[in-house]
């Protein structure tokens, strides 16, 4: 009878806390808040399995070797991709190295390795594992919907990696990993969120507790300490936590097909091409306010994240470039030119599109306490192999 009131009190306290986390939360008014009735059943929804994985009634399972989860509170781009890569440079030379990713939006179900399909396409693998494979030869990737069936196929391998990172996996909790790495978007901030439909938060803030590190991504290159100190405190960190702030470092653009002509060799790109911005990510407002900063900059081009490109969205790119003129160029994202290769452009079109690499970079010169924690854990636990 004890416990069962001590469960109950729980459960109320946790149900006073959602409602009043509602209330106080800096949200400026939108449509979307008249969903609010809506978003407190989410939440209570998503509380109660949280206390199931909490109490043990569903089970958490790791695997003997390090993993590394990448996730966030938030539906949308917070930039996790290029945490991923960063995450996989780090690794990738020194230990044996695997992605695990549901792979989001693919057309395939199941868990499956992807050295094990020849023809992998975003289609039949998501957009983002199809990425990491075209930029690291070396990294072993499986996706699956059901990360633990993931996790037994690559520990079913001869040689099974060393360490393995969870994409998109802070609310699968059905693997427990042992590194969480929570990320944020600077222009999204999660303290200023509330939970789905009135917001976008997956599961109350209050659950960034689970992570270990918190990464506000995206931030401006130029952000001050005063700043800096402020996200801090109204991230509230718990003690077992160190927050980071990493921005997003743009490259020069590249041709997505090079040119026969040129020997196969990228044309070198010059900023007074009129140029279309063009995105199908979470977030673009980053990627096109640096492009705005090209001399021949004309528009963006916005599609929804994780768009497949239809016959409609390829005659909205046709007729972009035609407005624009002859010499102009569409420039997008990575992800969205991983995508690209694999639709059936005219060559003129191909030629005339260009992506933008990116990577990650940690600010306030904490890359090597970022670098050393990251190793740090990935060391200790080696004795698990």
């Amino acid at each position: 009878m004890l416990q069962r009131r001590k469960r109950w009190f729980r459960f109320l306290r946790f149900l006073f806390s959602t409602i009043t986390e509602f209330l106080v939360s800096p949200m400026k008014f939108s449509p979307r808040l008249l969903l609010f009735p809506f978003s407190v059943i989410y939440c209570i929804i998503a509380e109660v399995r949280n206390l199931l994985y909490d109490t043990g009634l569903l089970s958490s399972k790791g695997a003997p070797v390090p993993l590394i989860s990448v996730g966030n509170l938030t539906v949308g781009g917070t930039g996790k991709t290029p945490l991923t890569e960063y995450l996989t440079r780090l690794l990738l030379p020194e230990v044996r190295c695997a992605l695990l990713s549901r792979g989001y939006g693919r057309k395939t179900r199941g868990a499956f390795l992807v050295e094990e399909n020849d023809q992998a396409t975003p289609a039949s693998i998501g957009d983002e594992p199809m990425q990491m494979k075209m930029k690291f030869p070396g990294l072993t990737i499986a996706v699956a919907e059901k990360r633990r069936k993931g996790l037994e196929k690559l520990m079913a391998l001869p040689h099974p990696p060393e360490t393995i990172i969870l994409d998109d996996a802070f609310q699968h909790r059905a693997v427990q990993s042992g590194l969480s790495i929570l990320v944020t978007d600077y222009y999204r901030p999660v303290y200023k969120d509330v939970c789905l439909p009135a917001g976008n938060l997956r599961e109350p803030f209050r659950r960034r507790e689970r992570a270990d590190i918190i990464l506000v991504n995206k931030c401006p290159e130029n952000l001050g300490p005063e700043e800096q100190n402020v996200i801090i405190g109204k991230l509230a960190p718990f003690p077992h936590q160190q927050v980071f702030f990493s921005t997003i470092s743009y490259d020069t653009p590249c041709q997505l097909v090079p040119e026969p002509q040129n020997g196969n060799k990228a044309s070198p790109f010059t900023d007074n091409r009129p140029v279309v911005a063009m995105a199908g990510i979470g977030n673009p407002e980053p990627f096109f306010n640096h492009l705005r900063q090209f001399k021949g900059y004309l528009q963006t081009l916005a599609f929804p994240d994780h768009y497949r490109f239809t016959h409609k969205g390829i005659n909205r790119l046709k007729t972009a470039l035609k407005n624009a003129g002859p010499d102009a160029v569409i420039i997008t994202t990575e992800k969205d030119a991983v995508k690209l290769k694999h639709v059936n452009l005219p060559p003129e079109i191909l030629k005339r599109i260009w992506y933008l690499p990116i990577q990650l970079k940690i600010l306030f010169n904490k890359q090597n306490t970022f670098n050393k924690t990251v190793k740090t854990y990935v060391s200790t636990n080696q004795r698990n192999r």
